[in-house]
C-alpha cells in the first residue's frame, strides 16, 4: 500500500483506501472498527513515519496535537471520503 515518493501515491491514495474499505466490508469489518484500526495507524505513522511534504507535516502536527476525540472524527471523515469515493466509481 506504501509506494515510493515518486509515485504519485497522493493521487493514487482516494482509490487504494476505497479497495481497503471494501476489503474490510467483505470480512464484516464495521465503521467503527475501521476508525479504530485508522486511529491506530496514524498514532504508528506519527511516531515512525518522517513528513515528506508541507501537508504531511501539517497533518502529523495537528494528529499530534490532537485528542482521541478529534482523532476519531479525522479517521471518520478519511472513512467517509473513502465511502464516496466508491459511490461515485459505481
Amino acid at each position: 500500500m506504501f509506494k515510493n515518493k515518486n509515485d504519485n501515491s497522493m493521487q493514487d491514495f482516494p482509490k487504494e483506501l476505497s479497495q481497503v474499505i471494501l476489503d474490510g466490508e467483505k470480512h464484516g469489518i464495521g465503521d467503527e472498527l475501521m476508525i479504530k484500526g485508522m486511529v491506530s495507524v496514524g498514532n504508528l505513522m506519527g511516531r515512525f513515519v518522517s513528513p515528506d511534504s508541507p501537508e504531511e507535516a501539517l497533518m502529523k502536527e495537528m494528529w499530534e496535537i490532537a485528542d482521541d476525540n478529534e482523532k476519531n472524527t479525522i479517521a471518520g471523515l478519511v472513512l467517509k471520503m473513502g465511502k464516496s469515493k466508491l459511490r461515485r466509481d459505481n
